[in-house]
């Protein structure tokens, strides 16, 4: 029996024994419901019984079928906001990809900085990693890839062999997946964080685009020089490389001039991503600068998702030239998006909601109570060592749904700000260096046949115990003075 077959009818047998069984103390029986449906999705998305996309779509069916939660409440999670404007951000990435404005992007950028073997690496990453900041981080490594295969070949072509190819291979892969974690749009576990902490505690302020890019960027500024050193270090890079501006000059030439698509779609880029980022007000010392929102008498009454949609259906209005003929972007195009991995976001809003509404959550705090006996900085260190570890074998987006209620009520039941664990955790779900399964992007670059397992896992290894400690350091160097955040238990979530 495989892998798969053992995971679906496992999953359906442990999730039937759960249900026959009493409930533990204190525990409803809905409540207990609600986590055999959760551990089902756990065994599914771990063993990828049914297509990862598909599973998220269990607790549509089981909830209300179980009585858990109804029908209508658990469908209104896969059209939440947060589920939109990542839509809507997928729809924006499509257009600069469909006009070729990422690859213009990523060119410029290596053209400018890129000369020497280390100098070279460290612009890949740069570009890749800002790239990944508004692209799904496959995409932006599938490409990358041709763009260092070409230097590579022409590399082993003037005789010099080494291991250049797999050092550049490898900053590739962990720009993209660091990239990704700078914006909320940027990578799907962020997503997923925002509308769990939203589900689990509707007091809670909300995190706006701006305020995870004040804590995401930084930490990105920070982290890809931190790799890029150890790269060059582990792979002793050095030296010239022989024929790499023509490589890259070539491939800028090939673009032409920037044509009328290219440059509505980056004024349309550029005015979403201020939208976001002025759409509240935010203190400046004494002073209150209003947002967009306030100017127009909308203040508590629009979202981040209004203006991902916005922005792409002028998208689809605006022709790419003049006033007539083609699109910026087409229906056709829009269908090619992710929208499994949206789905994925919406059933871990549903599992959230399973949580709060239930009173599982409440319950797995009481029994976690023990928490409050470690230090917090234990704690955070072995979370974010569990989540690296565990979305090596798992989908990054699966390990943020299941966990992240679990690590909320950790936080509650210890005394402390549950954002002091969920943070960092949706970091770490980003933040797998050994395996192809860890990320789609090590998966691309796996499947290159310029990187084996073995050699992937012996220079991700040691990543993963560098940022174990570097993501716990960070969050109290600058994730809880960013955020203000209070490391007693706050009030919303009492």
């Amino acid at each position: 029996m495989s892998i798969k077959q053992l995971g679906l009818w496992g999953g359906l047998a442990l999730v039937l024994l759960i249900i026959l069984l009493p409930p533990p103390g204190g525990l409803s029986v809905p409540a207990w419901r609600a986590a055999a449906v959760t551990l089902l999705m756990t065994v599914w998305w771990l063993t990828e019984a049914i297509p990862i996309y598909a599973t998220a779509f269990v607790p549509l069916v089981l909830f209300p079928f179980l009585g858990i939660v109804d029908a209508k409440t658990t469908a209104e999670n896969y059209g939440h906001p947060y589920v939109l404007m990542l839509l809507g951000g997928f729809f924006i990435a499509k257009a600069i990809e469909v006009h070729h404005l990422h690859k213009r992007i990523a060119l410029l950028t290596i053209r400018l900085l890129g000369n020497d073997r280390r100098r070279l690496i460290l612009s890949f990453m740069i570009a890749t990693a800002f790239l990944s900041m508004w692209i799904a981080n496959v995409a932006v490594t599938l490409l990358m890839l041709p763009i260092a295969l070409a230097i590579i070949d022409k590399e082993e072509l003037s005789g010099r062999k080494g291991n250049y190819g797999l050092a550049l291979m490898l900053a590739i892969a962990y720009s993209a997946s660091i990239g990704g974690t700078a914006t909320l749009i940027g990578t799907p576990p962020n997503m997923a964080f925002v509308g769990i902490l939203e589900k689990l505690f509707p007091e809670a302020p909300p995190i706006s685009f701006f305020d995870w890019f004040k804590v995401g960027f930084p930490l990105v500024i920070v982290f890809i020089p931190i790799v890029w050193w150890y790269i060059v270090k582990y792979f002793s890079v050095g030296g010239a490389l022989s024929g790499s501006q023509d490589v890259i000059e070539t491939e800028f030439q090939s673009l032409g001039k920037l044509q009328g698509g290219e440059k509505r779609v980056l004024i349309i880029f550029a005015l979403t991503a201020f939208g976001w980022i002025f759409r509240r007000d935010f203190e400046l010392g004494d002073y209150t600068v209003p947002g967009w929102e306030t100017w127009i008498g909308a203040q508590g009454n629009t979202h981040d998702a209004v203006v991902a949609i916005f922005s792409a259906l002028i998208l689809f209005m605006l022709p790419a030239e003049g006033w007539k003929g083609e699109r910026l972007l087409n229906w056709e195009q829009a269908q090619s998006v992710p929208w499994g991995v949206v789905m994925i976001v919406g059933g871990g809003y549903a599992i959230a909601d399973g949580f709060a509404q239930t009173g599982l959550a409440e319950w797995i705090g009481g029994e976690l109570a023990f928490i409050s006996q470690f230090p917090t900085f234990l704690v955070v260190l072995l979370v974010v060592g569990l989540m690296i570890f565990l979305t090596e074998v798992n989908s990054n987006t699966a390990t943020a749904n299941i966990f992240l209620p679990v690590l909320a009520t950790m936080g509650v039941a210890g005394g402390a700000n549950p954002l002091l664990l969920m943070i960092p955790a949706t970091f770490a779900c980003s933040f797998a260096f050994m395996m192809p399964s860890g990320t789609g992007t090590n998966t691309v670059i796996f499947a290159s046949g310029r990187v084996t397992i073995p050699q992937m896992a012996r220079c991700g290894l040691w990543l993963n115990v560098i940022f174990i400690f570097l993501l716990t350091l960070m969050l109290y160097v600058l994730v809880i003075p960013a955020l203000g955040i209070d490391g007693a238990l706050p009030v919303w979530a009492q």
